[in-house]
């Protein structure tokens, strides 16, 4: 059954593109991650506090904030990401949609929100494939019928769908008024990430709307009524005619503007401290449930050589991440290293003020659980750790739904060699 679902979900897009152009699929881990509904609904929830917390903090520190923090959220960035990125608080919405990222900690208790992505919140085409190609090979398998397994489906959710509903309404309140607005999605050429994009717009084109993959060198972005942007500014050459829609959002349905300041870790940091620092939290303008939430975060502080010592001392507690990076590189844990190297790490980090520099964040110790991976040719048995991903946006038709990524090490990245496992919802397993 599993092997099942695992060739349907890699039929319909659920791979990456290797630099060489080749396409692998991505494994899929036969034991699905069954979830509690009220559970995603609190992570719904919270997601979209750490976000609004997270712009309004942003847009706070770069208006009074001191050098250290203007450092933090614009000094990784140059050229035209640069320049865009200084329109990002004068574009319609800063984050049209975003995620956070989770970990499910091994004692219980809540998930711990541990990042916040919003420039390419990629996977949700990902996690409709696994959990759907899931869902239908288990109907199969207890003898339901396609009627029965489409209505499951249904039941499940839809991530693609959800992702039009909140480009559709983002559309809407910038005055648009056709049913069915075209949808550019741009990527760079040869974006790893592609098998989705395609999926993504096959599910717009089932929809009614006109939809196409394009680089930023085919994308005319006055061709086009709603521009989802699966690029990274630095990764867009300034004179491509999608540049024009970087440099002004005002005039364009893009979603979303050029924000990567807002996945800065050192705003991450900055909003864990809001939970202590009143004075902090009322210059952001934090509500209540916000500043609860930003109580909530794993505790993550800005890296100096004062906190240094006592993260050198404390080496299980710690992890380091460099504030200005993605795809878990640049992430150090204590508990993984040495400790005569996690002193050279530590003093190291502190030093580099590089991007922002790195943060301190306290460690939250996942649970490893048994899985089987199925990747093609090979069905291995082994312990995995899973995180929990949670789709969010600032607008009322905000995106939903969480995906599920599994692999060996700690630091879980479907481009470093993990997996996807099937979300799915408890009362639709019950179902089953």
């Amino acid at each position: 059954m599993a092997l099942e679902a695992a060739r349907a979900a890699w039929a319909g897009g659920m791979t990456v593109r290797r630099p060489d152009g080749s396409t692998v699929p991505i494994p899929l881990v036969a034991e699905p991650e069954v979830v509690p509904d009220a559970v995603l609904q609190a992570a719904a929830r919270e997601a979209r506090l750490v976000l609004s917390g997270a712009v309004k903090l942003a847009r706070a520190l770069l208006a009074e904030g001191d050098a250290r923090d203007r450092e933090a959220l614009l000094g990784p960035f140059e050229g035209l990401e640069r320049e865009a990125m200084q329109e990002l608080f004068a574009a319609p919405c800063p984050a049209v949609f975003a995620r956070v990222d989770w970990l499910l900690p091994a004692g219980g208790g809540p998930p711990r929100a541990l990042e916040l992505n919003a420039t390419i919140p990629a996977m949700p085409g990902y996690a409709d494939l696994a959990a759907h190609a899931w869902l239908r090979a288990a109907a199969r398998a207890r003898g339901r019928s396609p009627r029965e397994a489409a209505a499951l489906v249904a039941a499940c959710g839809s991530h693609m769908e959800n992702l039009r509903r909140a480009l559709v309404g983002f559309y809407r309140t910038r005055g648009g008024a056709a049913a069915r607005p075209s949808i550019a999605l741009v990527a760079r050429p040869g974006d790893a990430q592609v098998g989705e994009l395609q999926r993504l717009a096959e599910h717009f084109r089932q929809m009614g709307h006109r939809a196409d993959v394009l680089t930023p060198a085919e994308c005319v972005p006055e061709a086009w009524e709603v521009l989802y942007r699966h690029v990274w500014a630095h990764n867009t050459d300034p004179a491509a005619p999608f540049a024009r829609a970087l440099r002004e959002p005002g005039r364009h349905v893009l979603a979303n503007p050029v924000n990567g300041l807002l996945e800065a870790k050192a705003l991450f940091a900055r909003l864990s401290e809001c939970a202590e620092e009143p004075r902090l939290a009322r210059a952001a303008g934090l509500d209540a449930e916000e500043r609860a939430a930003a109580g909530r975060l794993p505790f993550t502080r800005r890296l100096d050589a004062r906190l240094a010592a006592q993260v050198i001392a404390e080496r299980e507690r710690w992890v380091l991440k460099r504030s200005w990076d993605y795809g878990g590189k640049s992430v150090h844990l204590g508990a993984e290293t040495a400790p005569a190297a996690w002193g050279e790490v530590v003093r190291a980090a502190a030093e580099d003020q590089r991007g922002g520099g790195f943060v301190a964040q306290e460690r939250i110790f996942a649970a490893r659980r048994p899985a089987t991976r199925i990747a093609p040719g090979v069905v291995a048995r082994g312990e995995l750790y899973r995180d929990l991903s949670t789709y969010t946006g600032l607008l009322e038709d905000a995106p939903g739904g969480s995906v599920v990524r599994a692999a060996a090490s700690p630091v879980v990245n479907i481009l470093g060699g993990g997996g996807l496992a099937p979300l799915i919802p408890e009362s639709v397993y019950h179902r089953l």
